[in-house]
């Protein structure tokens, strides 16, 4: 077994992560929210072992180096890096300041004295990010586990931050029945297990009492990260205000069915944001109305563009969003709640950053594309698109298609990369922390630090 084997701490989601790894090789652990600390503590991890990075606001002192020296040293722009991050973006230049410097002198301190082989992460957030870099610069591997798009109780472990690379099994038998049941859930329409459940995000229902409780518990034991977390009063807040804002928007909206679109249309779906599907892994392209904006104006005028709103998002979004997005020429809004497959398959084109529809379309032998290299391109018309230099009257031009053996063949290319088990956080789905699933885990974890020991001999 290699040693030094680190997790990343991601709030809820990494808590099964710790059970799972912490009997096969778990030495160290990175946190940032004292909650999460406390617990590993509990679970008789020990303290010493558990790098803090909780913030509170100190200022550096000036012997430290600085994020300058590390933005040579890491071969990175540190403004990249935060504008990826939700939080830290709108904090004041003075903290974003001494809060890099913090983290880059600590991350660096831990990589040099601990010689980290494998880093179990999601990332998302500054420090999940720089340690994203560290790993790249010191020769560490990276496993970030992701949900499969497709297949319940599935992950995929990518190499790195973005959705490309990822570790592969050599168990062609599974891949080629994971596949079969990949394609047989998309052309047969079957439901997406995840996402029934994400739809009540901004709909009220006895769920969120749970949720509240937590968020009631942690306050009251100033237990949040206010680099990661906000306010008590701020969720709240903002939940009570998206619950109302999604019924309003739906009301004063004319987001159409998919039987009111007479016209041919270019099918474009949004992302929910913030999230690390567009602000980290699409990030180039994370300003979604200058994003269509741009399609629009090289598109033809006898096709529509039909904006698909996330349904996990509406509500999130200001009302201006909308406004704006109805402004560019030849845009209609499809309701959110409208089957997403049918609007593929009669699509003309399917267009998205990162998205899950692109690669459905894929599979439904849809001309599509993303505009961010995926895992899963081979089912593109060509690897991405930059909306801002290509036209998409080229993109319509492209109409190659794919026979069913491609298709097939091209997901068990995936499939021999998917693992066991949900690696989800267990606030979604209580099921993440039962004894099955742990086990499972606890499988493919494994699995997955064997397949690194051997590529590194």
């Amino acid at each position: 077994m290699l040693d030094s084997i680190v997790l990343v701490e991601s709030h809820y989601r990494s808590r099964s992560w710790f059970l799972a790894l912490k009997n096969i090789g778990l030495t160290h652990i990175i946190s940032v929210i004292p909650e999460e600390r406390n617990l590993f503590i509990k679970k008789g991890f020990n303290k010493s072992n558990i790098l803090n990075l909780y913030f509170d606001g100190e200022i550096i002192k000036k012997n430290h180096r600085s994020a300058s020296y590390y933005e040579e040293f890491l071969e990175t722009k540190m403004n990249t890096i935060v504008s990826m991050d939700r939080t830290l973006r709108r904090k004041t230049r003075f903290y974003i300041k001494n809060y890099l410097t913090f983290l880059l002198n600590k991350l660096d301190i831990f990589f040099l004295s601990v010689k980290p082989k494998i880093i179990f992460i999601e990332p998302t957030w500054t420090h999940e990010l720089l340690i994203c870099k560290f790993a790249k610069k010191y020769n560490v591997s990276i496993v970030a586990p992701v949900k499969d798009k497709l297949l319940p109780d599935r992950f995929i472990a990518f190499k790195n931050e973005n959705h490309f690379e990822f570790y592969k099994t050599s168990n062609f038998q599974n891949a080629h029945h994971l596949s079969r049941k990949a394609f047989d859930l998309v052309f047969n329409d079957k439901p997406i297990q995840y996402f029934k459940r994400f739809n009540k995000r901004n709909k009220f229902d006895l769920q969120k009492i749970p949720k509240l409780y937590r968020l009631v518990k942690i306050s009251i034991l100033n237990s949040r990260n206010p680099n990661i977390q906000n306010s008590l009063h701020s969720d709240i807040y903002v939940k009570i205000k998206s619950i109302i804002r999604s019924y309003t928007q739906l009301f004063l909206f004319n987001f159409k069915k998919l039987n009111q679109i007479s016209k041919k249309y270019i099918l474009i779906t949004l992302h929910v944001q913030p999230e690390a599907s567009i602000d980290v892994v699409g990030s180039k392209y994370s300003n979604q109305i200058e994003f269509i904006r741009k399609i629009a104006n090289t598109t033809p005028n006898h096709f529509t563009l039909l904006i698909k709103e996330h349904s996990h998002a509406i509500g999130n979004r200001k009302s201006s969003f909308y406004s704006d997005l109805l402004e560019i020429p030849n845009v209609e809004l499809l309701h959110p709640n409208e089957n997403a497959r049918k609007a593929i398959r009669n699509s003309s084109l399917v267009i998205s950053n990162t998205g899950t529809s692109s690669f459905e379309a894929g599979i439904l032998n849809i001309p599509s594309i993303t505009s961010t290299e995926m895992f899963f391109y081979k089912l593109m018309i060509k690897k991405e698109f930059n909306p801002y230099e290509e036209s998409i009257s080229d993109l319509l031009k492209n109409k190659k298609t794919k026979n069913k053996n491609f298709i097939f063949k091209y997901l068990e290319d995936i499939y021999i990369g998917s693992f066991s088990g949900n690696c989800g956080d267990f606030q979604t789905d209580s099921n993440v922390l039962s004894n099955t699933n742990l086990k499972k885990l606890q499988d493919s974890f494994h699995s997955i630090i064997k397949l690194i020991k051997k590529n590194k001999r």
